[in-house]
């Protein structure tokens, strides 16, 4: 397939609504040309709606969207550079997969011969060439959603859009899909913004994540400075499997503690504070932090605990193999050396980084 130029899309002060209901605030945000981005979030939270105004499926209430410096927010979706691919693939079922991947550019006009050459390319590059002929009808999830994203390569856009394209196939063709779309985009060069709940498919496929909540941007930055700085709770939650543990402490006279007086961290933060750790940087000791174990989720490489502290805080421990608490079991658990996140125990915010203890907590 040709490669394409990727479009640098720009958000100026992007707000819709319907009605009453502010559903994107005011959106601010440069999405690099050529770019694989990720817009993540949970359901709701106005990353669909964020996408049908890229592609002009909606209209915009205030603010600018600009492609490669040009102001698109008021042009039909024809005339935007952009092709999207849908959630339930939207296929003409009475046309080949050849009619199917062509039919915008016989619209549009395309010599015969031109629109034939296109789409054989754009067949090959998603491993269609030998399905041409076939119907819809005759071809698996998997197959059917690389027609929709064929027939989407196939305009040649600067912009490619996908809309939850993988919600519908089982894990493995999910899998096996994500690494057909990550080589694709490398092929065809075009700036693709690609929408999910799954986090998963987040960090493996993205260059730049920008997570939504209620409509704002909560993080936009890599995969890897997400996962190792998040911005607020809501990220530290949303990110990891299993996620961060989140955990009311205290900060004091430069030591951050919870309430059984054991020290996490130490820092220059005073007052209520919220501590996250990852639950795969704590340690199973023989003195420490006292936790009682509620079930164990048994993934063949690992266990995850699902715990909690004294105090009735839940925490998540991650386990090797060969050690496997059992439900009702007393353990005891080391943070000494793991990695600690301080936020702001009202408003959720990052807070400057701690210095991880490199002991077991002492209690006061």
């Amino acid at each position: 397939m040709q490669a394409t130029t990727g479009a640098e899309i720009r958000l100026d002060a992007l707000t819709k609504s319907y009605g009453d209901n502010l559903v994107l605030p005011g959106l601010d945000a440069t999405l690099g040309a050529g770019e694989f981005t990720v817009i993540l979030g949970p359901s709701g939270c106005g990353k669909s709606t964020l996408l049908n105004l890229l592609a002009g499926l909606e209209r915009v209430t205030s603010g600018r969207i600009l492609m490669n410096g040009r102001e698109v927010q008021d042009l039909a979706p024809r005339d935007r550079g952009v092709a999207m691919v849908f959630q339930n693939y939207a296929l003409y079922p009475h046309m080949t997969v050849a009619e199917n991947i062509g039919y915008a550019l016989k619209i549009a006009g395309v010599p015969r011969a031109e629109r034939d050459r296109r789409i054989a390319e754009a067949a090959r590059s998603v491993a269609l060439g030998d399905y041409l002929i076939r119907r819809p009808g005759e071809l698996s999830g998997g197959q059917r959603q690389r027609v929709a994203i064929a027939r989407a390569i196939v305009r040649e856009p600067s912009v490619m859009l996908f809309d939850e394209p993988l919600s519908n196939l089982d894990a493995q063709l999910r899998h096996g899909t994500r690494m057909e779309l990550a080589a694709l985009h490398r092929r065809i060069g075009a700036s693709s913004i690609f929408v999910t709940h799954d986090q998963v498919e987040a960090m493996t496929l993205a260059d730049r994540i920008l997570i939504l909540n209620k409509g704002r941007i909560e993080q936009f930055d890599t995969p890897e400075a997400i996962y190792r700085r998040p911005a607020s709770t809501f990220v530290a939650g949303f990110i990891g499997a299993p996620p961060m543990n989140l955990l009311d402490a205290m900060a004091e006279d430069g030591q951050v503690r919870l309430a059984s007086g054991s020290v996490l961290a130490r820092g220059e933060v005073n007052g209520p504070v919220t501590v996250g750790i990852r639950p795969e940087t704590i340690r199973l000791s023989d003195a420490g932090e006292l936790v009682v174990v509620d079930y164990v989720e048994d993934l063949g490489g690992h266990h995850v605990l699902a715990a909690h502290l004294e105090d009735g805080q839940p925490l998540r421990i991650m386990t090797p193999p060969e050690r496997r608490p059992e439900p009702g079991e007393r353990l005891h658990v080391s943070f000494a050396g793991a990695p600690v996140h301080l936020f702001d125990a009202v408003t959720g915010r990052r807070l400057a980084d701690p210095a991880p203890i490199r002991s077991e907590g002492v209690s006061a």
